[in-house]
């Protein structure tokens, strides 16, 4: 199956009726589309009644289409919105249409105009996997599940207080209408989530009620005699979840930074403590990030959640001061055969649409089209302007009398708030018990003057070469430092030299002109984990209301924001903005990243470890299903009697290619893993 996800074929009448021409069905009626919406779903779902007197009400949507069920929700919801409400929306798309075709097709409806204006401006990226967008301003948040319907509702988590299920005819699109469909509507509902829907074929009911639905014929809107309503009865009851009031964040680097603006974005109070300020020591500090997505050519959970975080990371710099990020592309070329080969595979099946990737005319080279700069001070500035900062060191944490409290050295408390998340890079083993060693790596970023015209673009592969005023930034250096450093090494001419080398192998016409004698650089240490993947999610050895964020390594400002985008969904029992595996794989259990950095560093263990430029070289590892099973997993499974096919899930391993990271290994279930966990010791 392509990487990319499709594009519908669509067609505009001489009226402007927009018709999907693979379904031979219209988008929406003929009558009038709005007026449709609203009778159907709206009204068909006691809207604005139902979102009355909450803090939080989600939306599940089969079938995004045109954004028009969005577009009338979110104008309803501004007229008759709650006192500090939040509208979740989570849609699913299997063939996404370009923005200016469903600009196109709201303009039929002038009255919804402006909404249709800031909704294109920031339309999905057709891209398989999840993508979230926030208009904080109004309260509302968008999360877009794109793939196969079935895929995708099998991997989300969220609980629906109501769903449009608004797919093309069953009789033109049955796997919208599928019974698989039917179970996953009722896994992500509870009791009292109602639906609506145009169809009332007897197979839509019948399905319906076999998965708990009570559904019943109402009258329909236009031409259609009727319509269908329901309300699922066999869920549990849940309670609302409270967000925190207020939030503790440790640590000011781009992961303290993100942390705290995805928190004040939800109206939480966030005091965040900081020692190292101006970024001393913290690749925050670098005069520029380069922001570029990772890549890769496996279906695999990685793969998923480094290209959902650079979409979440374009999203976030598109809505900053011009001063923080400059979208000026980036060319990124290999080093060698074996890195050329992998991008001549990536541009002959691409995971990212045109208006992403491209061909670099001279050499062949792929162009990230919407990759740029991240200038952190400008960023880490504007992200915690929300902030109480405290620039104090914190000694530990410690929950007392229902609070977290920062704590110095002389035990005394410095800050308190419902819920803490430790954010604090190099420091962030020392404040919570991970069961797990981080890595330390000192990265050195030179520049120096050109003694040729500089680049227009930044051009990257094994290191990177960037403008910066009068100047290349060149780097990083990746070196491995004692664990529990906090001071970086100083910088140094031998450093200069290798930084020089590395991008001669990308850009030699670069490299070659670079004037060393004008060399200055910076050094700073980058945390990493044993499995190169960031750490998001409640920490392992805490009481409730503890969180860790870490672990970013060389990508921090192209994966910070959805890492904080995570933890702070978690906290406030907001639908997840990643897919389940995802989740996982970066909310991991950090016992079992203990073990799984043993089994790595084992006798058993067949894949090479990786190299000290493993992130910034791309090392993604071995396809799914060509990794060999462990005999230390074995062991596993005989002492725990867990199948093999889960201990290598739970490893990180996949014995059998899944769709879209929607499965781990063959046949397991996030359930199934959930289970597992449950039932093995590592401490």
């Amino acid at each position: 199956m392509p990487r990319l996800a499709p594009l519908p074929i669509i067609d505009f009448d001489a009226n402007g009726l927009i018709k999907g021409t693979a379904f031979n069905d219209s988008y929406f009626s003929r009558d009038d589309g709005l007026a449709e919406t609203k009778a159907v779903f709206l009204a068909g779902n006691r809207l604005p009644d139902a979102w009355q007197n909450t803090q939080q009400f989600v939306i599940g949507e089969l079938g995004f289409g045109t954004g028009l069920n969005v577009l009338a929700t979110w104008d309803l919801w501004l007229k008759n919105r709650p006192v500090g409400g939040t509208l979740h929306i989570i849609t699913v798309e299997g063939f996404l249409m370009e923005a200016r075709d469903g600009a196109r097709a709201h303009a039929h409806w002038p009255e919804l105009d402006y909404l249709s204006q800031k909704l294109c401006a920031r339309w999905p990226t057709r891209a398989f996997g999840t993508q979230r967008i926030w208009f904080a301003e109004d309260g509302v948040c968008l999360t877009f599940l794109i793939g196969p319907c079935q895929d995708v509702l099998a991997s989300a988590d969220f609980q629906a207080d109501c769903w449009f299920l608004d797919g093309f005819s069953p009789a033109r699109n049955p796997d919208m209408w599928h019974a698989d469909v039917y179970k996953q509507l009722a896994r992500l509902s509870k009791k009292g989530t109602r639906l609506a829907t145009y169809s009332v074929a007897g197979h839509v009911r019948a399905g319906l009620s076999e998965v708990g639905f009570t559904v019943t014929r109402e009258p329909g809107h236009g031409t259609k005699r009727q319509r269908l309503e329901g309300i699922f009865d066999a869920g549990q009851v849940v309670q609302n979840h409270t967000k925190p009031i207020s939030a503790l964040v440790i640590g000011g680097g781009i992961g303290g930074a993100a942390m705290a603006d995805a928190l004040t974005r939800r109206g939480v109070r966030v005091d965040l403590c900081d020692p190292d300020a101006c970024a001393t020591i913290k690749a925050s500090g670098n005069p520029l990030a380069l922001v570029i997505p990772r890549l890769d050519k496996g279906d695999t959970r990685e793969a998923a959640f480094y290209r959902a975080a650079f979409l979440c990371a374009l999203d976030r710099y598109s809505q900053m001061d011009g001063d923080c990020f400059e979208q000026t592309g980036a060319i990124e070329r290999g080093e060698d055969g074996a890195a050329q080969d992998r991008l001549a595979d990536l541009l002959s099946d691409p995971p990212l649409p045109p208006s992403h990737l491209s061909t670099e005319a001279t050499t062949g080279a792929l162009v990230h089209v919407r990759a740029g700069t991240a200038f952190p001070h400008a960023v880490l500035k504007h992200l915690k302007s929300q902030a109480i900062s405290h620039p104090v060191a914190v000694a530990r944490v410690e929950k007392r009398d229902g609070y977290w409290c920062a704590l110095d050295d002389a035990d005394h408390v410095i800050v308190r708030a419902d819920i803490c998340v430790i954010a604090a890079g190099t420091g962030l083993a020392h404040l919570c018990d991970l069961g797990v060693s981080l890595g330390a790596r000192a990265g050195q970023l030179s520049w120096a003057k050109l003694d040729a015209p500089l680049p227009v673009r930044p051009v990257s592969g094994a290191g990177y070469g960037a403008p910066f005023g009068d100047r290349l930034v060149f780097g990083a250096s990746y070196e491995h430092l004692a664990a529990g450093t906090q001071t970086p090494p100083p910088v140094s001419y031998e450093n200069h030299l290798h930084n020089q080398a590395v991008l001669g192998k990308i850009a030699p016409e670069l490299a070659r002109k670079i004037d060393l004698t004008s060399a200055s650089g910076r050094t700073s240490i980058r945390v990493t984990t044993p499995d190169q993947m960031p750490i998001a999610g409640p920490a392992p050895q805490g009481e409730a209301g503890l969180y860790v964020l870490g672990g970013l390594g060389s990508r921090g400002f192209s994966t910070a924001f959805l890492c904080a985008e995570l933890i702070a969904s978690q906290m406030s029992g907001e639908p997840s903005p990643v897919t389940g595996p995802v989740a996982e794989a970066i909310a991991k259990d950090l016992r079992l990243l203990c073990l799984q950095a043993g089994l790595r560093n084992g006798p058993h263990h067949q894949r090479e470890q990786p190299g000290p430029d493993t992130q910034d070289q791309h090392d993604h590892g071995l396809a799914p299903g060509a990794v060999h099973v462990p005999q230390a997993h074995r062991d596993l499974c005989r002492e725990t009697m867990m199948p093999v096919d889960i201990s290598a899930s739970l490893m990180g391993h996949s014995l059998g290619k899944g769709h879209h990271g929607a499965t781990y290994g063959t046949g397991v279930s996030i359930k199934m893993r959930a289970e597992w966990l449950a039932k093995i010791s590592l401490t």
